[in-house]
């Protein structure tokens, strides 16, 4: 087993930077999700770790080794498809064992001459991994007459047989049913745990990222955003759009300004102002709140506005409400504030639209921006970093 490690890698093709100065560091046995939205980079990263595309500057190394010049044949990695990539006219058995036939080992009586592996190791090997993925029993058949979910499990034996140094996942349950992706899922999670090899998964899904993996890495427009922990990376995102990106529903989004009142600082828009429980400072910023943080209650409480139920969203276990929220009962400004618009989450299912509502906010969970989208530290303290 072996580490990866990427070192500013950058990809041109002709005018376009696809992959911008990604530096990355992928620790042996760890499942890392690369995750970003369709033309963000990241299926070309993978593709330049398999030696499919060659970086236009930059260095690869797998363990210790630099494998910049390595065919990927010579790398000692499995790719998995999107498209499964299975050969249609060969049975499930055959497109498991094909790469094994073709595969030269060193010679036990001779280590500097190779032999082509044995029917008995070859039919071993395939019988060995079919059991571990629960398809012994339809090894005859095509790919035709598999379902997704089995297409996608041959796939995976097909690359687990080789024995690589790492594992690369190009969306390989994107194709699956709703059910389906769910159990693929916890499958693939159980074979991380059981082979404990290097995992390296491609995605646009934040659901797929987040139970998936040990890290995730935020890629967009080709540039690495922020790597870390799933719940880090949602509780502490480094910049609006890896806030924007990790979390559903999407974080709630507000333009407005921090005023100083009475000895601290508040955040205003319209009827909303929410303490900055942090070190503020006036000035124009853009404050986020998760829909999770927004309570919303059928009576007034200290400090909630009165609201609206414009929509409703029934996600199952939970609602999401769409909101406008406008000033608190008896308050009386000279200008009414306009009413702004809001979504929340959640689990009472006594909600309607047409509802009036009261609104609160948890000021210790708020996270604040600046113009350019970083992330403003003083102001946002939830969850102190460990």
């Amino acid at each position: 087993m072996s580490g990866i490690t990427l070192q500013n890698i950058t990809k041109r093709f002709k005018t376009e930077t696809a992959v911008d100065d990604v530096s990355l560091s992928i620790q042996d046995g760890e499942f890392v999700v690369i995750l970003g939205a369709s033309g963000s980079g990241k299926t070309t990263i993978l593709r330049i770790i398999a030696g499919l595309e060659v970086q236009t500057t930059g260095h690869v190394f797998i363990g210790d080794v630099l494998v910049d010049d390595y065919e990927p044949r010579d790398r000692n990695i499995a790719m998995v498809f999107q498209s499964y990539a299975l050969y249609p006219h060969l049975s499930a058995y055959d497109n498991i064992a094909f790469g094994l036939r073709v595969r030269r080992i060193p010679r036990e009586d001779d280590p500097d001459r190779d032999r082509h592996l044995t029917h008995q190791e070859i039919d071993g090997k395939v019988r060995g991994v079919s059991q571990m993925l629960g398809i012994a029993e339809m090894l005859q058949k095509r790919p035709s007459e598999l379902s997704g979910g089995q297409r996608q499990r041959v796939a995976l034996a097909r690359a687990i047989v080789r024995d690589p140094e790492a594992f690369l996942l190009d969306e390989p349950l994107s194709n699956l049913d709703a059910k389906i992706r769910s159990n693929a899922r916890i499958e693939l999670k159980r074979l991380h745990q059981r082979l404990r090899q290097t995992f390296v998964f491609v995605t646009h899904d934040q659901t797929e990222a987040m139970t998936l993996g040990d890290r995730l890495a935020i890629v967009n427009h080709g540039r690495l955003l922020q790597c870390d922990t799933p719940e880090r990376t949602l509780s502490h995102p480094l910049n609006q759009f890896v806030a924007s990106f990790v979390g559903s529903p999407e974080m709630v989004f507000l333009e407005g300004n921090v005023e100083s009142t009475g000895g601290g600082f508040t955040f205003v828009k319209g009827p909303v102002r929410i303490p900055v429980r942090g070190t503020g400072s006036p000035g124009a910023v853009t404050i986020g709140l998760r829909p999770w943080d927004i309570r919303v209650e059928k009576a007034s409480t200290p400090g909630t506005l009165s609201g609206r139920v414009t929509g409703v969203e029934r996600l199952g276990s939970s609602d999401q409400l769409f909101l406008d929220v406008a000033s608190p009962p008896g308050a009386s400004p000279t200008t009414p504030a306009a009413p702004v618009s809001l979504r929340a989450l959640v689990r009472a299912y006594d909600f309607d639209v047409g509802d009036g509502v009261f609104v609160g906010f948890d000021p210790d969970r708020a996270l604040f921006f600046n113009a350019e989208g970083g992330r403003l530290e003083s102001m946002s303290i939830s969850s102190p970093l460990p």
